[in-house]
């Protein structure tokens, strides 16, 4: 009975035994699985990363002014919105009101004398008429000539005058509207500071004024001279902020510099690098960005229609990029040539075509004429 019973498991062991090496050998003679992916014909654009700097897209920042008065007092208030035109500050300048005086001084000099010359003609001529009368006219205005000649010259020495001290008062004029700061946009005051001193010093430190129209935001960034040959005004743009992560905006160029932005420390080296300024408007609610706030614009270049591949299934071993194929249950591998990249996904240009499937995901030890199994 004992010897029965160890046949009858050994009968059960190498049953079970041979349905293991069955299983073995359908699932993995033939090799390990992989997932394919079809190449197809999809649009697809190229993007240019380039750092950029949010800032306000109209502004106004006003600095202290030695050479053209002391700040007097400062009329708006941080927080405060204003209209264009608003007065923001007054400056004082005792040197302008003294020549003020003195321009006042030499007007009514100048016009005092040409007064004066006026009524010394006319007495001249009035002799003149009651000589006439006694010796006759051509005599009369022959003997005066003289006299009302130099005074009619001193009459337009003195016109020449009045016209200097007047051309003096419009400088003067124009001096003192200068010492009313007047706003140049509408917008709101995001700063008030009043310098520490007066000296040229004190006063390029920081400005005592800034006004900002909050409700548009730009961003700045400088191109490569590669890149401005693929950017124009109004390709789209998205912004994104390490400040605000989840967050990202729409945008349109601008406006690209026709001159370039050249750097001094390339140039201090030797080298001749340039970088072009480029503008992006940024359009929606702004409301989370901040004048200064760092961005990285995603700019749209190349934009077509082509064969595309997810880069999963794309191989590079340094001498020409490939693929693998899968045709009869075996990998097939395939030199492929490539164009622009976006995102997760790769342009073909030659190599494989429109329906062939390619594997994204298979074996670290792929190789041609591997049998695997496409799940």
């Amino acid at each position: 009975m004992k010897k029965k019973t160890w046949i009858a498991l050994g009968v059960i062991s190498l049953v079970i035994i041979m349905i293991a090496v069955s299983v073995y050998r359908q699932v993995f003679a033939k090799g390990p699985s992989v997932r394919t992916a079809e190449i197809t014909q999809e649009e697809i654009s190229s993007l240019l990363m380039i750092p950029g700097t949010v800032k306000l897209q109209e502004e106004q920042i006003v600095y202290a002014a030695p050479d053209k008065g002391e700040l007097k007092e400062l009329l708006v208030e941080e927080g405060q919105t204003v209209k264009k035109g608003t007065v923001l500050a007054k400056l004082q300048n005792p040197q302008l009101e003294l020549e003020i005086e003195q321009n006042k001084l030499s007007v009514e000099s100048a016009n005092l004398k040409i007064e004066q010359l006026d009524m010394q003609i006319k007495q001249v001529k009035e002799k003149e008429k009651t000589l006439a009368d006694q010796v006759g006219k051509k005599e009369a205005k022959k003997q005066f000539a003289p006299e009302l000649e130099q005074l009619d010259m001193q009459k337009k020495v003195a016109n020449i005058e009045l016209k200097q001290t007047t051309l003096q008062k419009d400088m003067i004029s124009r001096r003192q509207s200068e010492l009313e700061i007047k706003s140049t946009i509408n917008g709101v005051v995001l700063s008030v500071k009043k310098p520490a001193a007066s000296s040229m010093d004190a006063a390029n430190l920081e400005p005592i004024l800034h006004i900002g129209k909050l409700n548009g935001m730009t961003a700045g960034g400088l191109l490569s001279e590669y890149d401005t040959l693929k950017v124009n005004s109004g390709q789209k743009v998205i912004l994104r902020s390490d400040a605000v992560p989840g967050q990202e905006w729409k945008g349109e160029i601008t406006n690209i510099a026709i001159l370039p932005q050249q750097n001094q420390a390339s140039l201090q080296n030797g080298s001749q690098a340039v970088q072009y300024p480029v503008t992006v408007k940024i359009s929606g609610d702004t409301n989370a960005l901040k004048p200064g706030f760092q961005v990285i614009m995603e700019i749209e270049t190349d934009k077509k229609t082509a064969m595309v591949l997810p880069i999963d299934g794309l191989h590079d071993d340094g001498d020409q990029p490939y693929v693998y194929l899968v045709k009869d249950g075996k990998t097939h591998k395939k030199n492929v040539k490539t164009g622009i990249t976006s995102g997760q996904k790769i342009e073909i240009l030659e190599g494989i075509s429109q329906g062939d499937r390619v594997i994204i995901k298979g074996p670290s030890n792929m190789k041609d004429g591997l049998e695997v199994i496409v799940k």
